[in-house]
């Protein structure tokens, strides 16, 4: 774990042997099966927290992120998830906790605060679900929010073509894939209002064409 992330004060604490041995795997696909091409790191900061905000194709998507990042990233992953013994281990030894889709309750916003607070990386997909066309779903308001009340940046991301990759409900096939980043956001004009209203509709569009242009690009 690099020096500049302390250990993580909530119950889904990273393991750095977990995450190493993850990464291992992760560096044999990406150089057989998934040729990956990785483009705009440079704009996730190398220390201290951030949330990354990317648009969401597949179940392989997570994984991208946290190998182009190069930083312990704890994800916000649906709690049905957790349910599989396996998968549930899996991601909750590498940062991940638990989210209702349907909400973003007081407990999740904690969780997400602590994670923040401890100078981690925050990982979430606000579309809420993959998007089954290619076409990126309408996003919900939970990073915006989270962005605005931590006053914390939020990093831009897109992945191409993981949709053929590992599509749903199929098995994985060989794809090249991509993930570029954008430079951080901060939404400073959210600061310090109780009453969001238009100012947080137009801050979720502006994130939104931010990463629909991202991913134009890597395609």
């Amino acid at each position: 774990m690099p020096d500049s992330e302390k250990k993580l004060s909530y119950e889904s604490r990273p393991s750095p042997f977990w995450y190493w041995i993850e990464r291992r795997f992760f560096d044999l696909l990406f150089h057989t099966l998934w040729p990956l091409r990785i483009k705009g790191a440079e704009n996730v900061p190398r220390k201290g927290a951030a949330i990354v905000v990317c648009n969401h194709l597949s179940m392989v998507d997570p994984f991208i992120v946290a190998y182009a990042v190069r930083r312990i990233i704890c994800f916000m992953a649906k709690q049905e998830l957790f349910r599989n013994r396996v998968v549930g281990f899996l991601i909750r030894v590498t940062g991940a906790f638990p989210v209702d889709r349907s909400r973003m309750d007081a407990a999740t916003m904690r969780t997400a605060m602590t994670v923040l607070k401890d100078g981690y990386l925050l990982g979430m997909f606000p579309e809420g679900t993959r998007s089954t066309t290619g076409d990126m779903l309408e996003f919900r308001v939970g990073a915006i929010r989270l962005a605005a009340r931590t006053r914390i940046p939020i990093i831009p991301a897109a992945v191409y073509n993981t949709d053929r990759a590992l599509p749903p409900g199929k098995f994985a096939r060989p794809a090249r894939i991509r993930i570029i980043f954008g430079p951080p956001i901060e939404f400073t004009e959210l600061y310090d209002r109780n009453d969001k209203g238009e100012p947080l509709e137009r801050a979720v569009a502006t994130l939104r064409e931010r990463i629909q242009d991202l991913h134009e690009q890597a395609g």
